[in-house]
């Protein structure tokens, strides 16, 4: 799948510490890296959307969301909108970020349930594993036995047969790789499948239709190519905007703000802080 970078603001500049773990070559189709997170201060993320789902559990302090305090362990599905997360001090959070096709490999349940959601994980986890695994990584001293411990809990939830047929990871991987500059119909044809039977897979095992995919691809590589220095002249024609105002209107639907606008509020440009 697409090796396409989370996204994480911090709004303002606050001191944060990150660990990135990078799974066994076992649980990599599933899940693209393992993320230890700890702020000494209150701080606020603006989390753009993404194209794959992430499980979140939460280790010390609060975080809250849309004036909602989350619960320890969350999973969070695709979503039409940026959010902001509002940590308190004192915080720590582990997060797991899924490939495209990973999640339903280990929730065993159809992604597009949670679209535009973010839900408790014993949703899907039978609460006492969860509770266990829990209680095992408060218990543990060593970075390296939690990570030992999340591996172990993945791995153990892990269903080869629950993700996407190959044909339908293609057409995912497809979607994603060309960064929404391919046609439904297009991608459909490649694949051998119709564009309905595209539909119906992509949203059962991606967690949203073809076309909001390739947006959500679309939109991480307008970031990407502006992290690069490029115009967002250059940006609208690189990303196949058929125009100016087509950029302004499908990046605006996303973040609330006009390109120009959210890269300078928010660039990594101008938060040193930003990371991946």
């Amino acid at each position: 799948m697409s090796r396409s970078s989370a996204r994480v603001i911090q709004l303002p500049l606050t001191p944060v510490r990150h660990f990135v773990h990078q799974p066994p070559a076992l649980l990599r189709p599933y899940v693209r890296e393992i993320l230890w997170v700890k702020s000494s201060q209150a701080r606020r993320q603006l989390l753009l959307p993404e194209t794959a789902m992430t499980l979140v559990l939460r280790q010390a302090g609060a975080v809250s969301m849309r004036d909602q305090r989350l619960p320890h362990a969350v999973i969070s599905g695709l979503q039409r909108e940026a959010r902001v997360a509002e940590h308190s001090a004192d915080s720590s959070v582990i997060v797991v970020r899924f490939t495209e096709i990973g999640a339903t490999a280990i929730l065993h349940d159809r992604a597009d349930l949670l679209f535009g959601r973010t839900l408790p994980l014993d949703t899907f986890v039978p609460r006492q594993t969860l509770e266990r695994m829990q209680n095992q990584l408060a218990d543990a001293r060593r970075r390296s036995t939690q990570v030992a411990i999340l591996e172990n809990f993945l791995l153990e939830r892990l269903r080869p047969q629950s993700a996407a047929p190959l044909p339908v990871q293609a057409a995912i991987h497809m979607i994603c790789n060309a960064a929404g500059r391919l046609s439904i119909a297009e991608v459909a044809r490649r694949s051998a499948m119709s564009q309905s039977v595209l539909e119906r897979h992509v949203r059962a095992f991606a967690g949203a239709s073809p076309k909001m995919l390739a947006r959500l691809a679309r939109l991480q590589h307008v970031c990407r190519l502006w992290d690069a220095g490029k115009s967002l002249t250059r940006i609208a024609a690189d990303a196949g905007f058929t125009d100016q105002s087509h950029f302004v209107r499908d990046f605006q639907a996303f973040t609330g703000s006009a390109p120009r606008a959210f890269f300078h509020n928010h660039s990594p440009r101008n938060l040193p802080t930003f990371y991946k």
